[in-house]
C-alpha cells in the first residue's frame, strides 16, 4: 500500500476537522431550538476542540514535522478517549443520551476516520511533499 502524501493527508485531516465542526454546529442549533444535543459532547466544547485541532495542522504546513507529529499523538490520546471510547461506553449504558442511533454512528464514523488519520500522521506513515523547517 502506497503512503499518502502529506498534502493529501492534511486535506483529509481538514475534512475530518470540518466534519467534526459541522456535527457540533448542528448539535448546537438543535439545542438552541429546544431539542436534545446530538451526543454527550457539549457542542460548544466539541467545536472548540475541533478548532484547536485545526490549528494543530498548521505545524505541518509551516514545516514543523516533529511538532506536527507530537500534536497528532496528543490528538490520538484526546480524541480516541473523548471521541470514540467514551461514546461507546455511554451508548451501551444509556442510548437515550444520544439523539439517535444513526447520528451516533455518524459521530463514531467521523471520529474513527480522524483517529486513523492521526495515527498515520503521528507514526510518519506519509510521504512529505511539503517544505520542512530547520526543526
Amino acid at each position: 500500500m502506497e503512503k499518502p502524501t502529506l498534502s493529501k493527508l492534511l486535506k483529509m485531516q481538514l475534512l475530518y476537522c470540518f466534519s467534526g465542526l459541522a456535527y457540533n454546529v448542528v448539535s448546537y442549533v438543535v439545542v438552541l431550538n429546544g431539542g436534545q444535543q446530538l451526543s454527550t459532547t457539549d457542542p460548544v466544547k466539541g467545536a472548540l476542540a475541533m478548532s484547536v485541532y485545526g490549528l494543530f495542522l498548521h505545524a505541518a504546513t509551516f514545516g514543523y514535522m516533529k511538532t506536527y507529529r507530537l500534536l497528532m499523538l496528543a490528538s490520538i490520546v484526546i480524541f480516541s478517549w473523548g471521541g470514540v471510547i467514551i461514546h461507546v461506553f455511554n451508548y451501551i449504558e444509556d442510548p437515550t443520551l444520544y439523539y439517535s442511533l444513526p447520528l451516533w454512528l455518524l459521530a463514531m464514523g467521523i471520529n474513527v476516520f480522524g483517529l486513523v488519520l492521526n495515527v498515520i500522521a503521528a507514526t510518519g506513515l506519509f510521504k512529505n511533499d511539503l517544505p520542512v523547517s530547520g526543526q
